[in-house]
């Protein structure tokens, strides 16, 4: 029988901290659903690292254009 199972990843121990991460897998038992995320990280990393390889352009966020950061400036 399997269960849902929510990984979060969260900086520090306080319960009141929101998780940066997290990744939910249908899995029987707990240390399934840790090697299921675990793999799904390692494949998103791949593809992450293909993407530096390939050269693919940076995507900013709107609040880092709209402070002004000199990386996204437009050149006159």
């Amino acid at each position: 029988m399997t269960t849902t199972w929510t990984i979060a990843v969260k900086l520090g121990a306080s319960p009141e901290l929101a998780p940066i991460h997290e990744i939910t897998v249908e899995a029987p038992d707990a240390p399934t659903a840790l090697r299921r995320v675990a793999a799904m990280v390692a494949v998103q990393e791949a593809a992450d690292a293909e993407l530096l390889i390939d050269g693919q352009e940076e995507v900013f966020s709107r609040a880092e254009v709209e402070a002004g950061l000199e990386e996204h400036q437009a050149r006159t």
